[in-house]
């Protein structure tokens, strides 16, 4: 059976490090029809590529340690243009070394997640 590979990024603008995750939302639409397995899509979302900078007070910086998370997931979506969408969760922390309780740290970059979906044969 086919499959098809679909490349989704996320634009993440001057985000906060903290104690709470951001998370974006992008749909996705694929060239060919998803096989289901039991009502369920054959699909998988993975990390394919993942670049942030540390900006202190809005502007780049010396590079230092985070704790970072990344997650992604397939999500439904309203908009009748998507197939469906991937959700991105990035919750970047300071090293408790670095940060000192300041809030002037914040992180921008780029996320691209990669879509694999198993279609049915054509």
């Amino acid at each position: 059976m086919p499959i098809e590979f679909k490349p989704v990024t996320f634009t993440v603008g001057d985000t906060p490090m903290g104690d709470s995750p951001c998370k974006q939302t992008v749909g996705f639409s694929l060239t060919g029809t998803v096989r289901k397995v039991k009502n369920k899509s054959v699909w998988s979302v993975a990390l394919q590529s993942y670049s942030l900078e540390v900006l202190y007070n809005h502007t780049v910086t010396h590079c230092m340690m985070s704790l970072d998370q990344v997650g992604l997931k397939i999500v439904p979506t309203e908009n009748p243009d998507y197939d469906a969408a991937v959700e991105l969760t990035i919750w970047r922390r300071n090293h408790p070394n670095d940060a000192k309780g300041d809030v002037n740290w914040q992180y921008r970059g780029a996320v691209t997640a990669l879509v694999i979906a198993d279609l049915t044969s054509s």
